[in-house]
């Protein structure tokens, strides 16, 4: 008996292979890492590669036995996996191994692919939003414009007041101690600001004026350690400006693009408004169909599975927060706990909806064609703005790259079914 499998179903989407391994297949494994060491043994009284394996052996015993288990638990795992047609999702917990030179066993306990009965997935109901434009969303378009093309005038014979902003240089301390220094920092003199009272205390100052500033932190101060405590800004003015906004005419509509008039501009951010909110109306229509498959069609999900998405979620949260300066590794760990409780919901959602799609795919023969992959290299070419050549050479150089891509293709597809077998 070289190899004995039995296969048990356990829990939800777990399978537990029970192998056994016997004397012939343990003595094969040894003999053929005793040939990979003989020639490269180092043994007083022989050559190397001149000592009889069964000296080699006598010198070797304990290594040889730790890569006949390894090799072992790899290879016979594969082969009751083949033998018994499971294709496991994800890697395997190994347990219960009881090894001497006469047999081999252990328990292998592997996450499976969920069963999956459809229930429904034609007639699939959900609401599309009627996009409708009104004039004050153009309105407001045009005065974000307007702020962008701004132009800043420096003061010269007056003081500060509140609407002007103020450009100096300032120490910050609190507690007695420097918490922060900037230069050349720009503050707007607004009545509602996140500091309360600090533009108050600004008005009426002429470039080089210093001035000393005492406001209290706010509680929701995003730095904890200084949250309603008492700061001290030293703060030496620089310059003095007020903002000009250029005149609602066709000559911003020509400073702001190649357009003739403001009509046309008007017409053209119109446009661009409802393109946006269409697509935002079809994205949370697929939603809401999606939410409605997911409804109508429940299955077990596979807990590790969902533990490893969990933990992707986890990675691509950390890499944002800090990357966008949101705060620091320690704080992370110390919230991690709670944001993987909160990621769970969106965690299931997505490995329920990825089971679901494929098993549509297979069961209405939806396949990716080589025209899909043209399609989608034109349609990457032009958002990125880089020639299409480029971005096949990109995908067809990398199987892993491409396969990925091919599955997105598959789901954008099935999706694109459920749709058109939506009720109307």
């Amino acid at each position: 008996m070289k190899l004995k499998v039995q296969v048990k179903d356990s829990k939800n989407c777990e399978k537990i292979l029970k192998i056994e391994v016997g004397e012939d297949r343990i003595r094969e494994e040894y003999d053929a890492i005793y040939t990979e060491l003989i020639p490269k043994a180092k043994i007083p009284g022989f050559r190397p590669g001149k000592a009889p394996k069964n000296v080699v052996a006598l010198h070797y015993k304990n290594e040889a036995r730790e890569q006949v288990l390894k090799n072992l638990l790899n290879d016979t795992y594969r082969d009751a996996l083949k033998e018994n047609e499971i294709q496991p999702l994800g890697y395997p917990e190994i347990k219960d191994v009881k090894f001497d030179d006469r047999v081999l066993s252990f328990e292998a306990s592997i996450e499976v692919r969920p069963k999956i009965k459809l229930s429904k997935v034609k007639g699939l109901s959900a609401k599309k939003e009627n996009v409708a434009i009104k004039a004050d969303e153009v309105d407001e378009e045009l005065k974000k414009t307007q702020e962008s093309l701004a132009q800043f005038k420096a003061v010269e014979d007056r003081t500060s007041q509140m609407g002007d902003f103020v450009i100096a240089d300032y120490t910050c301390s609190a507690d007695g101690k420097e918490v922060e220094k900037r230069s050349d920092d720009w503050f707007e003199l607004k009545d509602d600001e996140f500091l309360k009272g600090f533009s108050n205390q600004l008005t009426g100052l002429k470039p080089g004026s210093e001035k000393e500033v005492r406001i209290t932190f706010p509680e929701s101060l995003g730095r904890k350690e200084l949250a309603g405590k008492e700061a001290v800004f030293q703060v030496k003015v620089k310059e003095i400006k007020t903002k000009q906004l250029p005149e609602l005419n066709d000559d911003m509509a020509r400073e702001a693009g190649d357009f003739g008039s403001l009509a046309e501009f008007r017409e053209k951010i119109q446009k661009d408004i409802k393109t946006r909110r269409e697509q935002e109306a079809d994205q949370a229509y697929e939603n809401a169909l999606l939410d409605d498959l997911l409804k109508k069609n429940k299955i077990d999900l596979p807990p590790k599975l969902v533990e490893r998405r969990i933990d992707y979620m986890l990675e691509q949260a950390k890499t944002n927060i800090l990357r966008h300066g949101g705060g620091d590794e320690e704080v992370f760990e110390k919230e991690k706990e709670k944001l993987r409780e909160g990621f769970k919901p969106e965690a299931e959602k997505q490995v329920h909806l990825a089971f679901l799609l494929d098993e549509i795919a297979e069961t209405e023969d939806i396949t990716v064609t080589d025209d899909d992959l043209k399609k989608k290299y034109q349609t990457l070419a032009e958002k990125f703005r880089q020639p299409v050549e480029n971005i096949e050479k990109y995908y067809t150089e990398g199987s892993e790259a491409v396969d990925a891509l091919k599955d997105q293709i598959r789901n954008e597809k099935t999706v694109e079914f459920l749709k058109q077998n939506a009720k109307n």
